[in-house]
């Protein structure tokens, strides 16, 4: 277990209590939440950047990179939605997006091909994080008001399908004969 492993299991192990400390209700727990969440954030930068820096890129790493941000992200979209500060269909959209695209790499893994994350995958990755850190700022200091939260809101679900829609598209012939 390398140290990009390592950080990746404690971005999936912070999620737990960012989502237990978003939950608590009251502003405190608010801000710890927002602490712990940045914090798990960082890791997804550092593991990547310590892996492809000193060689230590592995088949693991990349597996588990993955499913840490969708842990982490959909749980914080999760917990979101319970404080009625994202839409259900907006959650719809983050978890179908997600997992049409595992769905595709894993079809495509049992061919041989390994598909990468491409500038739209970055972009919904970027937008969903950006808007996780004004969800936090809404929460506790109401920047931006309710009204420019909601156009956000309908913004990323938008970069979410088109990426989603996009990974589909570029990799439709994987489902085309046999192995």
């Amino acid at each position: 277990m390398n140290l990009p492993n390592i950080l990746t299991l404690s971005r999936m192990v912070l999620t737990l209590p960012v989502l237990v400390l978003l939950m608590t209700g009251n502003t405190i727990g608010y801000y710890f939440s927002f602490a712990v969440f940045l914090i798990a954030s960082l890791t997804d930068f550092f593991d990547g950047r310590i892996a492809r820096k000193r060689g230590l890129v592995t088949d693991l790493g990349k597996f588990l990179d993955q499913i840490a941000d969708k842990i982490l992200v959909t749980s914080i979209f999760l917990g979101f939605m319970a404080l009625s500060k994202v839409s259900l269909w907006f959650l719809f959209v983050v978890v179908t997006r997600d997992t049409v695209v595992s769905g595709i790499r894993m079809v495509a893994s049992n061919k041989g091909k390994v598909i990468a994350a491409d500038i739209f995958g970055k972009a919904k990755t970027v937008s969903q994080m950006t808007f996780l850190i004004l969800l936090y700022s809404n929460l506790l200091w109401d920047i931006p008001p309710r009204g420019v939260m909601l156009w956000l809101e309908i913004l990323i679900a938008a970069v979410t399908a088109i990426s989603g829609a996009n990974y589909l598209l570029k990799n439709i012939d994987i489902f085309k004969g046999g192995k």
